[in-house]
């Protein structure tokens, strides 16, 4: 039986994504500074996801919607797919990436990484990012 080991086992940390209270609050301190006219939504998922809802905000996001929802999910690996929102929508997965470093969780001092592997069905990550424009139940709003 093939067992993958990251080279982080040897150090006595755990391959488990993982992401606490301190570092999601990092993150939503990060993007109401950055980003003062928006209204973020940042929560942690199962200990090991941080989904981030953008909720309102200056900008018309209505052609990234499929429909007339007033939501849309963000794929943070293909933010070339919505046209002049790929600068913002980078800036956010980065503030989302760097924010716990200098936060107090634990991730603090350390970086983001994702050294999976989908090939052999492999899975090691920092922690899962989720990315969204309003929500099913709650369509984002456009303030002037």
């Amino acid at each position: 039986m093939l067992v993958y080991k990251s080279k982080l086992s040897k150090q006595g940390v755990d391959d488990m994504a993982y992401i606490n209270a301190e570092d999601v609050k990092a993150i939503r301190q990060e993007l109401k500074a950055t980003f003062p006219k928006f209204k973020f939504g940042v929560r942690k998922q199962h200990h090991s996801s941080v989904d981030v809802t953008i909720k309102t905000g200056p900008t018309d996001f209505s052609d990234c919607f499929r429909g007339d929802e007033g939501y849309a999910p963000i794929n943070q690996y293909h933010t070339h797919m919505y046209g002049d929102h790929q600068t913002f929508f980078d800036a956010v997965h980065k503030i989302i990436k760097t924010a716990p470093i200098k936060g107090e969780g634990y991730h603090k001092n350390k970086g983001w990484y994702d050294n999976s592997n989908s090939q052999i069905d492999y899975f090691e990550t920092a922690y899962y990012i989720s990315m969204n424009v309003g929500s099913w139940n709650t369509p984002y709003v456009q303030t002037a």
